[in-house]
């Protein structure tokens, strides 16, 4: 990916168009502009691209959910918010670090320490969440950790929910569904990001 943006960004700025990094290009420099370019893409492309692809593979697993949701659109925000918890696209943040010792558990985690937060398994928590590993889009005070949390909160959670809520109604819509054709489906060789590679499912028809 690197060394195509990196191409991908001097070709922008020898030939400007329409486009973000034409855009952006004047001013930042080409390390800046790369970082920014994969910060989005990851954060503002594959990860939306897993949660649909999660809701999709979680509705077809569970027929009665989805003649429910067909019936009823307003369904979308708590069906949503539960398959942000039950299949988060991010399963656990690897980059974070210890600012002071800190105790979880009688165990003392050093100053300095790579700490992995597995945001997955908090959001199957039993002392948390009831029935846990069961698919229940009528869940109540359901504050999962899709988008972490605190001060490191997704930047773009707000406009995620929005293509989710947006994108999920209109495809169940729009394609009706038969089954799926290969379960579980291949999936992303990524242990960050969780999501199908591919989806395999049988179709019946569209509407317009």
């Amino acid at each position: 990916m690197g060394a195509y943006l990196t191409d991908l960004i001097e070709t922008k700025r020898r030939h400007p168009g329409p486009g973000m990094l034409s855009a952006l290009a004047p001013a930042m420099t080409p390390a800046d502009l790369e970082a920014t370019a994969v910060l989005l893409l990851v954060a503002g492309h594959e990860t939306t691209v897993n949660a649909i692809t999660n809701t999709t593979l979680t509705l077809l697993r569970h027929p009665d959910v989805l003649e429910r949701f067909q019936k009823d659109p307003d369904l979308a925000v708590p069906l949503i918010e539960e398959v942000l918890r039950y299949e988060p696209p991010v399963q656990f943040v690897p980059w974070t670090t210890a600012l002071a010792d800190i105790d979880v558990a009688g165990t003392t985690i050093p100053e300095g320490s790579p700490v992995w937060l597995m945001l997955a398994a908090a959001n199957r928590d039993p002392r948390r969440f009831k029935d846990p590993d069961r698919f229940d889009p009528d869940r109540r005070d359901n504050e999962h950790l899709g988008f972490y949390t605190g001060i490191h909160y997704c930047f773009g959670a707000p406009l995620a929910r929005i293509e989710l809520h947006v994108a999920v109604p209109e495809l169940f819509r729009r394609v009706r569904f038969s089954r799926l054709l290969e379960d579980p489906p291949p999936y992303r060789a990524n242990a960050v990001l969780r999501g199908p590679r591919h989806l395999p499912v049988a179709i019946e028809g569209f509407t317009a």
